[in-house]
């Protein structure tokens, strides 16, 4: 399993990335971007299921806005914020507030927040050149220690409580991490986006193809696991009002969003088969008709019955 736990010092690029490679600018402004709207966004995902579905939603997904590294922050002080304390942010692991002027900046900080990579960037984009360095669908606001606790461990069921986070197992052995049953969900979709954005790999995203698989593995792999785990606590953790609400705020920065938090059902149509869990059917299609009030079978069956005793006597 993993040899080593590596802790990734903080790196930086010098111009955000739009669909053509122009840069976004280095003062962190939002870019200007079309109202999303749901009824065509996954227009071309329509019906589809396995491998068309993911193909189709990667399409649908990639080429996003590549903040820089330090326009991060200001996208999880958006994204994260507290919604009791606007001057705050929410670490994803403890759920223990912090104030967002607490920000890391190196040295001997603890309890200062920093940006959690929740796929390993150890597996698959170590440079903050690779645009999955930089995507905050899978980058939260953490407490620094516990995201150095966590380290690249693989997500998986099982462990001891960790100090800082009783809510959190760790295995130190197998090197696995158990999220809190109350993010166990957000977890997994940000780790499903993540198979599905790089997919294929290639030019775009200068990041290799990332793959859930239902297994540990080893830091330097672009793969993650464990992925029958991931779907359990995806089904175990329905989606939140939080997490949609967090989803918008990214997409006003990148332009793309995650489509398993705004369609849940995609998981199971594209990662259960893996796990022995058959994809939903998709509902059946509304044929038009009107359905007949309540009142009007009885009355049918009555008029019927009268007819049928009028021709009797007849």
């Amino acid at each position: 399993m993993h040899s080593l736990k590596i802790l990734f010092a903080t790196l930086s690029c010098l111009g955000g990335i739009w669909l053509s490679i122009s840069t976004v600018g280095a003062a962190c402004a939002k870019p200007t971007l079309p109202v999303f709207n749901s009824a065509t966004y996954y227009t071309p995902a329509a019906g589809l299921t396995g491998a068309a579905l993911k193909s189709a939603l990667h399409d649908i997904v990639d080429n996003h806005i590549a903040q820089t590294y330090t326009c991060v922050w200001d996208v999880l002080k958006e994204a994260d914020q507290d919604p009791a304390n606007p001057n705050n942010v929410i670490d994803i692991y403890s759920r223990r507030s912090i104030p967002k002027t607490d920000q890391d900046t190196g040295g001997n900080t603890p309890n200062a927040w920093n940006r959690e990579h929740v796929w390993a960037n150890s597996h698959g984009f170590p440079s903050s050149g690779n645009h999955a360095y930089t995507d905050a669908h899978h980058l939260y606001a953490a407490d620094k220690s516990i995201n150095a606790d966590r380290a690249n461990d693989d997500f998986a069921y099982g462990g001891t409580p960790n100090p800082e986070c009783p809510a959190c197992l760790e295995d130190n052995n197998l090197e696995t991490w158990e999220a809190p049953d109350l993010v166990k969900g957000d977890i997994a979709r940000a780790m499903f986006y993540m198979a599905v954005r790089y997919a294929g790999g290639g030019v775009d995203g200068n990041t290799p193809d990332l793959e859930l698989v239902d297994r540990l593995t080893n830091s330097g792999e672009p793969y993650f696991g464990d992925l029958c785990d991931l779907v359990a606590w995806h089904q175990g953790d329905p989606v939140s009002s939080a997490e949609q609400a967090r989803n918008a705020v990214i997409y006003s920065w990148q332009g793309n969003r995650n489509p398993f938090v705004d369609h849940p059902e995609y998981a199971l149509k594209i990662f259960g088969p893996a796990c022995g869990i058959a994809p939903p059917a998709d509902p059946a299609p509304d044929d038009g008709d009107v359905p007949l009030p309540f009142w009007v079978v009885p009355l049918l069956g009555s008029l019927l019955g009268w007819r049928m005793l009028a021709r009797r006597k007849s």
